[in-house]
């Protein structure tokens, strides 16, 4: 059986990223915590709203709702590695794999590596919404995007939002066992 790896682009960075499996775990921690994150999760008809949940100096987390058709466009994150777990519908991501374009479903659940200098897109299909966790180390400065000939098309600074969660909050979701009664 062959491994089909999506084409990776390498970035030197300052702060190296938290390894992958860690941000996976992180994300999938948040995924299970829908009182974190379900109240933010916007389903807007006419635009993609991501909403930071929490930040540190190592890490930050977004929730993103989708509505049917909604997409990013062919992008980067610069230079952060990351995660994504689907909490609700379902996305499809689009990488280049070996000089085609391929699209790989992600249903209710899915978890996903998104390693330095990937290069995909996400695009909800399905006729519900949908909702993702995304977790980037370090935390998500700038997205390149790229024309569908596979260039650099133009690179975007991430808007500075303020968190709407805290670490202290976002600590006890991720382990529930040390809360007091």
């Amino acid at each position: 059986m062959s491994v089909i790896a999506p084409a990776v682009h390498r970035l030197e960075t300052v702060d190296p990223p938290l390894a992958l499996p860690l941000l996976l775990d992180i994300a999938q921690g948040l995924a299970a915590a829908e009182d974190l994150w379900g109240p933010h999760a916007h389903h807007d008809e006419a635009e993609r709203r991501p909403v930071r949940l929490v930040a540190s100096d190592r890490w930050e987390a977004w929730v993103i709702g989708w509505s049917t058709g909604q997409r990013v466009e062919l992008h980067d994150h610069g230079a952060s590695a990351g995660a994504l777990v689907v909490v609700q519908g379902d996305l499809v991501e689009i990488t280049e794999v070996a000089g085609r374009y391929r699209p790989r479903t992600l249903l209710t659940g899915a978890a996903v590596e998104l390693p330095l200098g990937l290069v995909h897109d996400i695009v909800a299909t399905g006729p519900q919404p949908a909702t993702s966790i995304h977790v980037y180390s370090p935390v998500l400065e700038a997205m390149t995007f790229y024309a569908a000939d596979g260039k650099p098309d133009r690179t975007v600074p991430v808007r500075d939002e303020a968190p709407v969660s805290d670490l202290r909050r976002v600590a006890r979701a991720l382990h529930p066992s040390g809360r007091r009664g």
